[in-house]
């Protein structure tokens, strides 16, 4: 018995008789070919099996993939927020810190919002902003020309004209500041205590101080320079250095800002 990759041969030489032995390889070689023949086209059935067709879920992000991949992303609407202020400090301590400072020549005039806080010199050190009054019998000390506090009259602040810019110093040269305005006993009063390093207006070294004359209005309230800047766009505000004051004074809308040297203040009908 022979035996090839695919079919087994029964040879017996009661059956092939008086065969030539030297054909017999011949006829192996041909049976053997048959088979490599057959192995062939299997294989090559096989082969060519078609692929198995892509489920329903493949097709749908094959189609899909390149449309979300070349998607445009929303472009995202920031609406701006306004810049969150300090809140008022509590009464006690701005009670205690104009007293510190102002021994007692001023009475704070406590309305519903008196304080308020922020950066309003733009040193980095919060600033305490409080509404006073002349405490009686004080008025002459106010005025004294030695006090440690500068008495200011905003209003009447001119604004620093761009036309003076020293190029030596690379800053710009500011009005001279008019003549120190009296204090009335009956005037509306502003104290900004401008703060000292990291306690700020709360530090017991924080001693530079202003008093406001006709400064005090309504609706009083700390607004940052960016928020400031943005809603007086076209209204040709004044360069500011730090935070503002705004309220409304004399009926008219509009903030105090510190120019470098005092405190002035601006409404739009100032350019008018």
């Amino acid at each position: 018995m022979l035996e090839t990759p695919s079919l087994t041969v029964h040879l017996s030489f009661s059956h092939v008789g008086r065969m030539k032995m030297r054909r017999l390889p011949n006829t192996l070689v041909a049976l053997a070919l048959a088979c490599a023949l057959g192995a062939c086209s299997d294989s090559k059935t096989a082969d060519e099996a078609p692929a198995a067709s892509p489920t329903p879920a493949a097709q749908t992000a094959s189609a899909e993939s390149p449309a979300a991949a070349n998607a445009p992303t929303p472009a995202a609407t920031a609406t701006p927020e306004p810049t969150p202020m300090p809140e008022p400090p509590q009464s006690d301590e701005a009670r205690a810190a104009v007293a510190r400072v102002y021994k007692g020549a001023v009475a704070t005039d406590e309305r519903a919002v008196w304080t308020i806080v922020g950066d309003f010199n733009g040193d980095g050190s919060e600033d305490l902003v409080a509404r006073v009054r002349a405490a009686p019998g004080r008025v002459d000390e106010l005025n004294d020309d030695l006090a440690n506090w500068i008495v200011s009259d905003p209003q009447k602040v001119q604004r620093p004209d761009p036309r003076k810019f020293d190029p030596h110093q690379g800053v710009q040269k500011l009005t001279p500041l008019p003549e120190r305005p009296r204090v009335a006993a009956a005037d509306s009063l502003l104290v900004v205590i401008h703060g000292f390093k990291e306690r700020g207006w709360r530090s017991p070294d924080a001693s530079q101080t202003y008093l406001l004359r006709d400064a005090a209005g309504a609706d009083l309230r700390a607004q940052s320079r960016r928020d400031a800047k943005v809603t007086t766009l076209g209204q040709n505000p004044p360069r500011l250095i730090g935070d503002v004051i705004r309220q409304t004074l004399n009926g008219r809308q509009g903030f105090l800002y510190w120019n470098g040297a005092t405190y002035g203040w601006f409404h739009p009908e100032n350019e008018k």
